[in-house]
Order: C-alpha cells, then sequence, then structure tokens
C-alpha cells in the first residue's frame, strides 16, 4: 500500500489545501447544483478525491476540480440532459463569494434564461466564478479562443436583450 505524501498537496502544502477546499467546496456544490445533481456536495468530496488521488499532478487544480464536477454532475443527471441550466446570477467578476447570496434584478436573471446553455455557462464560469480563459477552456475541454468567443457572444446578447432600443441600459 502506497502511503501519500503528506508534505506537498495539489495547491501545494496541507495548509494551502485546507484553504483551498474551505474556498472552493461550497463554489463546487453550488456549480453541481446548475447541473440539477442530486447530491452535490457528494459530487463536489469525489472531485476532491479524484484530485488528490492522482498519480500525475495537474497544472490548474481549479479547473481540474470544475470539469470533474461538472462531469459527475453530468454523469449523474444523464436522463434529463436537454433540460436548459439555470443561472440565477450575474455579477462582476471576481465577486464569486457573493454571488450566490447577491440577487440581481428580475429582468437580468430572465434574461440570462434565454441565453444557450452554452453560452450562460462560459459566462457563469468567467463572471461568477471568476475562472481564467485557461481554466475555462481546461474545464470544458474547448479551445480558449472559443471560450472568449462564447464570452463575448454571451454578453452582446445579454446587452441586447436587456436593450432593444439600442440605448445604453443602466444593468448593461
Amino acid at each position: 500500500m502506497q502511503l501519500l505524501n503528506t508534505t506537498t498537496t495539489p495547491f501545494g502544502p496541507p495548509s494551502d489545501f485546507h484553504e483551498a477546499f474551505a474556498a472552493l467546496y461550497p463554489r463546487l456544490v453550488s456549480y453541481a447544483l446548475r447541473y440539477g445533481a442530486t447530491y452535490p456536495e457528494d459530487i463536489a468530496q469525489e472531485a476532491f478525491v479524484i484530485l488528490m488521488q492522482r498519480e500525475v499532478p495537474v497544472e490548474h487544480p481549479t479547473a481540474f476540480l470544475y470539469g470533474t464536477v461538472r462531469t459527475l454532475a453530468l454523469t449523474e443527471r444523464r436522463p434529463m440532459k436537454n433540460k436548459n441550466l439555470s443561472l440565477e446570477v450575474v455579477v462582476e467578476q471576481g465577486r464569486a463569494a457573493e454571488a450566490d447570496e447577491q440577487l440581481l434584478n428580475a429582468e437580468v436573471r430572465e434574461r440570462m434564461r434565454t441565453l444557450s446553455p452554452t453560452f450562460r455557462e462560459a459566462l457563469w464560469l468567467f463572471v461568477v466564478e471568476g475562472l481564467s480563459i485557461k481554466e475555462i477552456s481546461d474545464v470544458l475541454a474547448i479551445p480558449e479562443a472559443t471560450v472568449k468567443t462564447r464570452i463575448h457572444r454571451a454578453k452582446a446578447q445579454l446587452r441586447d436583450l436587456l436593450n432593444p432600443s439600442g440605448g445604453i441600459h443602466v444593468l448593461a
């Protein structure tokens, strides 16, 4: 039986791992819920276990965790795969800790639901979760240019939906 190396983790020393777990776990649970997972807490925990059991280190552990949660949640809800994902909140990038508590105008939430799931997902990961283009590319297993295009188009569609007359919407 091989013993785990207790001096280093995918996030560095054990203390850094504990900080990363405390910060990421609730976000990963929320992410799994957005995919309709029945057991989002289990999925988030399993993602950390899979990361820790890897023999080959990953370059971007946070992106790996999001990708693993996504895969596990999609696998769990496969019979419901044609249902749209729901994004409830859009906030400025980097404010992910407040994202689930802050509710935006009902108009913005309603317009977000009309975006295609691929655009909503890319925008969510960028704006709410604060992931980089590279990390989103890793999570979704698509080229970085595609991520940039999806985010740009999602923002443009949202702006057009919020302001069909061409003026400036207060929330756009």
